[in-house]
């Protein structure tokens, strides 16, 4: 079963990264897989929870790299690197774009991200920067709609300032968490001077299954 599932995931996976999130049906996903359609319903219930699931395949991955790549560095700069990762691959990867976009507009998909962010951030942040609050989902929340924002914009008719209104997103974020505003600002600066990095790691994730993770 355990094979069975990795199958339809990778499946999957190189559909709704190729053509992205709405054009991709579970037919196309029999077809390609040759996993019969019963069999993909008796582990998923549909392509919301089967997107889910690589959803949290991603952001584990997404953690295990940055943590990697920042060895040694403070949990603020690692979570600055998740949430750098996510407005940077927006901006360059339409593909990604979409499929942030699917999520985004879905409250079952939406509710699943905000829960894996919170674990993440809570796993990163140790809860520091939230006296008042052990849990962070509430600060993920408004983060997520500060994100929903920057990815609706890319698609007004009136081409606007991305690189002003990621700093922006990403300062409204680091405050919602309960960082001041000069440590807020220095992090908004590491971030844009590491673009490479992100866009590096990012694009790592998004071919997961063919990169494996050196232990």
């Amino acid at each position: 079963m355990k094979g069975i599932r990795n199958q339809i995931l990778r499946t999957a996976e190189n559909l709704f990264l190729t053509q992205g999130y709405k054009t991709t049906t579970i037919r196309q996903i029999v077809q390609d897989s040759g996993i019969t359609s019963g069999s993909i319903y008796n582990i998923f219930e549909d392509k919301e929870h089967l997107f889910s699931a690589l959803v949290d395949e991603f952001l584990s991955d997404a953690k295990v790299r940055v943590d990697k790549a920042l060895a040694g560095q403070p949990a603020e700069n690692k979570l600055v690197g998740l949430l750098a990762m996510e407005l940077y691959c927006v901006e360059k990867n339409p593909i990604a774009r979409e499929l942030m976009f699917a999520f985004h507009t879905s409250p079952f998909l939406m509710e699943s991200v905000i829960k894996r962010h919170s674990t993440l951030a809570e796993e990163v942040w140790n809860a520091r920067r939230h006296p008042r609050n052990s849990r962070l989902s509430t600060a993920i929340l408004m983060a997520e709609g500060t994100v929903s924002s920057y990815v609706i914009s890319f698609d007004f008719s009136q081409k606007l300032d991305y690189a002003e209104i990621r700093k922006k997103v990403m300062f409204c974020i680091l405050k919602s968490m309960g960082l001041e505003t000069r440590e807020a600002n220095r992090l908004i600066q590491y971030m844009e001077e590491n673009e490479a990095l992100w866009l590096e790691l990012a694009g790592q994730v998004l071919n997961h299954s063919k990169d494996s993770i050196s232990e």
